[in-house]
């Protein structure tokens, strides 16, 4: 049986960016449609529209729980997320252990 490989910081970042943001479209989207329903139609929007938002909003929820567990130094374990949010790029070194974060993918 064939070990599994820990995802280094950078691939995960991008995980967690395209998770997201697609999380956050699908959630306008949604949001963008419902509006539109209630004004053709008075307070009948289609149950598909509200799992649609409910879908987004759980891409956004789960996008930022795992960044927040899993987005850490491969070497210290030190969190890599800027201050509780999620960073738009990874420091090239670990703000703790000082060691190299480039070439750790």
């Amino acid at each position: 049986m064939k070990e599994k490989k820990p995802v280094g910081p950078h691939k995960l970042l991008k995980i967690c960016r395209r998770l997201f943001f697609s999380g956050a479209l699908t959630m306008l989207a949604a949001a963008y449609l419902i509006g539109r329903f209630y004004t053709w139609r008075g307070n009948e929007a289609p149950m598909f529209l509200w799992l649609m938002a409910g879908a987004g909003f759980l891409s956004l929820f789960r996008c930022l729980q795992i960044a927040s567990l899993r987005l850490c130094c491969p070497y210290c374990g030190a969190s890599l997320m800027a201050g509780g949010r999620m960073p738009s790029s990874l420091p090239h070194f670990c703000p703790d252990c000082g060691k190299s974060l480039d070439d750790c993918d």
